[in-house]
């Protein structure tokens, strides 16, 4: 018996791919992509850095393939995204603004109180 490669089992694997896709039976297609995937990921002399990218792939979605494992991590995400607005949440006030500036060599600050604008009473008009 003899063992290949992971190298040579992923061009195998993808040109059985495209020849099934051709004959348009994208379902087997998917199963050979899956595998052609896993091989590229196994594959030690292709570079670290492309096969901890395919891992990611792998792991967060199965390859664009398996729906409920990314609909399950885009939930998790979601879920520890109210998890931290529970726990630390929004500020309970705005924070005020503050304007700085240089003015013939001095440094000025000024921290606005009241956000909104101050309007002043109608007037009336002269009689």
């Amino acid at each position: 018996m003899e063992v290949h490669a992971p190298a040579a089992l992923a061009t195998v694997y993808r040109q059985l791919r495209k020849s099934f896709e051709q004959g348009k039976n994208e379902p087997d297609a998917a199963d050979f992509y899956y595998g052609e995937m896993a091989m590229r990921r196994l594959d030690h002399p292709r570079p670290l850095n492309e096969r901890l990218l395919i891992a990611a792939y792998w792991a967060i979605s199965g390859y664009g393939l398996r729906v409920s494992r990314a609909l399950g991590r885009l939930l998790g995400a979601m879920a520890a995204a109210v998890l931290v607005m529970m726990l630390w949440g929004l500020p309970a006030s705005d924070p005020k603004p503050a304007t700085t500036g240089r003015l013939t060599g001095h440094k000025s600050a000024l921290t606005t109180d009241e956000s909104r604008p101050v309007t002043s009473p109608a007037r009336s008009p002269p009689a």
